[in-house]
């Protein structure tokens, strides 16, 4: 197979480290969600849209988690 370019590299690179930032913020904005919800008390009074918002965070999680493995594999794949 053909080789990966030191650019395409690069630039791979830096799609993977954004796309690690984006899996991090998205975990904080979830807990920031949940950090708003919570009573003093300890219990939390989330919504029906709350849990609408949370499942599609996880599914951009879910994604996310799933680029940086692909990443990953196309870098380690190109410099065998």
């Amino acid at each position: 197979m053909s080789e990966m370019s030191p650019l395409a590299k690069l630039l791979m690179g830096i799609l993977r480290s954004g796309s690690w930032a984006a899996l991090f913020l998205l975990v904080v904005f979830a807990g920031i969600l949940v950090w708003q919800r919570m009573t003093p008390d300890g219990t939390l009074l989330l919504s029906r849209q709350d849990y609408g918002f949370l499942a599609v965070i996880g599914l951009l999680v879910l994604l996310a988690v799933y680029l940086v493995w692909a990443i990953g594999k196309e870098i380690n794949r190109s410099s065998e």
